[in-house]
């Protein structure tokens, strides 16, 4: 993401929660997005998934599209964390992104005002999410936008193979897909 700048004279992009009919588009940006940060394409059965675990009831995770003039060019991927010593939760955002022709415009700065309402009205503390180190547009545009980094945590990660391990020593069952 760039530095957004509000445009004078157009139109507010609209911000709302995925729907079915938007999944082309949330996909084709979800590709984008693991192109820009050189990463694998989700494979088929996870673009169901994406899809199946925004629209389920209740959701997996809550989607989010930004539409300028009737077009998708953004999306956002949220969930709920929580916060023992605040005792309240937190609104993650896993992912944001904005197609390339749309960065600049004013429309990363409007997701982020809706996701915060979105945070308030949930009863959440806080925002938080993850920028690559080297991604220092989109950190210049967060610091911009009051947002500051966490220099006291370093995130962890457990998947694939060590994932499968650890969770061996419970006794249980594997499942999931």
């Amino acid at each position: 993401m760039t530095g957004d700048r509000a445009q004078e004279g157009k139109p507010r992009p609209e911000i709302r929660r995925l729907r079915a009919e938007d999944g082309a588009a949330f996909l084709a940006l979800v590709d984008a997005h693991a192109d820009f940060e050189g990463m694998a394409r989700p494979a088929a059965d996870a673009r169901a998934r994406l899809l199946t675990h925004a629209l389920s009831e209740p959701p997996l995770y809550r989607g989010y599209v930004a539409i300028v003039a009737g077009e998708v060019v953004g999306y956002a991927m949220v969930f709920l964390a929580y916060s023992s010593f605040l005792a309240r939760p937190t609104l993650f955002i896993e992912d944001i992104f904005i197609g390339e022709r749309e960065r600049g415009k004013g429309v990363g700065t409007v997701f982020l005002q809706r996701l915060a309402a979105e945070a308030l009205a949930l009863g959440c503390a806080r925002m938080e999410w993850m920028v690559q180190h080297w991604n220092e547009a989109a950190i210049g545009f967060y610091v911009a936008q009051g947002a500051r980094p966490l220099a006291d945590w370093c995130p962890y990660r457990v998947d694939g193979d060590a994932l499968a391990a650890l969770a061996k020593g419970a006794g249980l069952p594997a499942t999931g897909s």
